[in-house]
């Protein structure tokens, strides 16, 4: 049944059957064009409201000042005007036929052709007396400057002081001021052509940043799209290099951590398969035993030929495959719960010196078979801990019937049960020692040594070394990785010294309280495909 780790998530793989990438929409999800489209965007936008904002200041701007210039030369006719009623010779200036027939039109005429505007003079009978108007608008107009018709007139009030003599000691007259030619119009649109090629530009300025600010992540991305295609081809070589790019480097790390993990779950599953394949051609010949000599002794019994000696040998030996059939399916079972996660510990309060006893004397017999001797050293005291008593049997069971199996006859295997870090420190072994929450397990066996090469493996599944013997071919490869499995659920940590033709050293070390020292749960399913700290040294 397919777990929740590796059943396909349909929900996704319906979300991605919509995705077309060379679908009428696709150009418009790019990041690039979506990237250079929200620069270009914000640059209009901005230069709209910009250009809006100018429209509606400017020109008011320039009404204001053009109808200044309109007071300041209405003001300027009426000073220009008193000047010259001051200084008319005769009775010019006191008369007021003679002052509007000769001097007000000239004044007009004077104040128009200065101040380029339209200069219209009305006296107290609101009588046109003086009217002028630029003499030129050619030329006016040739620099720049046009006839403003939008901004209206002006009218001043102004007060004449007549010269003694005349009848009223003052005059009034209202100077209008009209249609002055100005640059305002021409100015407004020098700013708007402005405003449109500055917009113009900053549309080109804001497109390039766009493109370089999009290349600067597409480019990176591009490349992780490449390693993660070629990862998915096989190509699990393939790394991301930094790109500079702050959030795209995390990505690509973790896409490189990944691809290592991948890489190397690979390289595990590929060794695991090699020795998958090597355990399942041993036990295939393992197999064949048993079933030819249950084989043959069904033969004879049907035969009806076998004497008593004859049956008694043909039952032994197919006791003793059968023996050796349910251990090896005993440990595939084991290692199978393992990996499902559903190992069972029954974690109870004990003496630890009750299981290191037991398994010694369960096997004292097989060592005397096999001319090895076999002894234990446990403490006077009981040594409590809380443990899976069946499981830590099995453990030792495995250590000791290992080193039972590989030691040759007049060898020896001893079982150390370590509580103080003095009675650790005595022994010539090495630095570890064990504090008073802990304790220690030590099989030393006189055996023939574990190769170099060979110790960073030992603790792996269906590994079963190389310069074992005859020893070998009676193995399957689990012992240890099981021995691993419990004693890291214990919460422990298990090594292995071990010196070529002088013996070697299983260490263990549990924890007083499993909990407490391992924290969170124990994964079991990754609990046996690691590798494990292993030293070679003087055992």
């Amino acid at each position: 049944m397919p777990s929740a780790r590796t059943e396909p998530d349909r929900s996704f793989s319906g979300r991605w059957a919509r995705f077309d990438p060379r679908g009428p929409l696709a150009p418009f999800r790019r990041l690039n064009l979506r990237l250079v489209g929200a620069l270009a965007g914000v640059s209009l936008v901005s230069l709209l409201v910009s250009g809006l904002a100018i429209n509606q200041i400017l020109p008011g701007y320039f009404a204001e000042q053009t109808l200044a210039g309109m007071r300041t030369s209405a003001v300027s006719t009426g000073i220009l005007l008193q000047q010259r009623v001051a200084d008319a010779t005769g009775n010019n200036g006191a008369v007021a036929e003679l002052r509007d027939g000769a001097i007000v039109p000239r004044v007009a005429e004077d104040a128009a052709r200065f101040f380029n505007v339209t200069v219209t003079i009305v006296n107290d009978a609101q009588t046109v007396v003086g009217h002028g108007t630029p003499v030129d608008p050619a030329s006016l107009e040739a620099q720049g400057l046009n006839r403003d018709t939008a901004i209206g007139r002006f009218r001043a009030d102004v007060t004449i002081d007549l010269p003694p003599g005349a009848i009223q000691p003052a005059a009034r007259y209202d100077i209008i001021v009209s249609e002055p030619y100005s640059a305002r119009a021409e100015t407004l649109r020098r700013i708007q052509d402005a405003l449109i090629g500055a917009g113009l530009l900053a549309l080109v300025v804001s497109l390039v940043i766009g493109i370089v600010a999009a290349r600067s992540l597409t480019v990176p991305i591009g490349r992780l799209r490449r390693a993660s295609a070629r990862v998915a081809q096989g190509h699990l070589d393939e790394r991301v290099l930094p790109s500079g790019v702050l959030e795209i480097d995390e990505l690509g790390q973790q896409f490189n951590v990944m691809a290592d993990r991948l890489s190397g779950t690979l390289r595990m599953l590929e060794a695991d398969r090699d020795r998958l394949r090597e355990f399942v051609a041993d036990v295939s010949h393992e197999l064949r035993t048993p079933i030819a000599a249950l084989r043959l002794y069904t033969e004879l019994q049907r035969d009806g030929d076998v004497d008593e000696p004859t049956r008694r040998e043909f039952l032994a030996r197919s006791t003793e495959q059968i023996g050796r059939l349910e251990w090896l399916s005993t440990n595939l079972l084991d290692l199978s719960r393992i990996d499902a996660g559903i190992f069972p510990l029954d974690m109870q309060d004990g003496d630890l010196r009750d299981p290191v006893q037991a398994v010694v004397q369960a096997l004292s017999e097989v060592a005397v078979e096999r001319g090895v001797s076999l002894d234990s050293a446990v403490p006077a005291d009981p040594v409590e801990l809380h443990f899976d008593r069946e499981r830590i049997v099995q453990l030792l069971t495995n250590l000791v019937g290992n080193a039972l199996k590989f030691t040759d006859r007049g060898g020896s295997v001893s079982v150390r049960l370590i509580t103080e870090a003095g009675e650790a420190a005595l022994m010539p072994t090495d630095d570890r020692t064990v504090d008073g929450d802990e304790v220690m397990i030590e099989v030393r066996d006189t055996g023939p040594g574990i190769p170099p090469d060979e110790l960073p493996h030992i603790f792996e599944r269906f590994y079963r070394g190389t310069n074992t013997g005859d020893a070998r071919a009676s193995g399957s490869g689990l012992g240890l990785a099981i021995v691993r499995s419990i004693v890291e659920m214990h919460g422990g940590t298990v090594d292995v010294a071990s010196v070529l033709d002088e013996g070697t050293v299983f260490r263990i070390i549990l924890p007083r309280r499993p909990d407490a020292a391992r924290g969170d749960a124990l994964n079991v399913n990754d609990s046996s495909r690691g590798t494990h700290p292993a030293r070679n040294q003087a055992p």
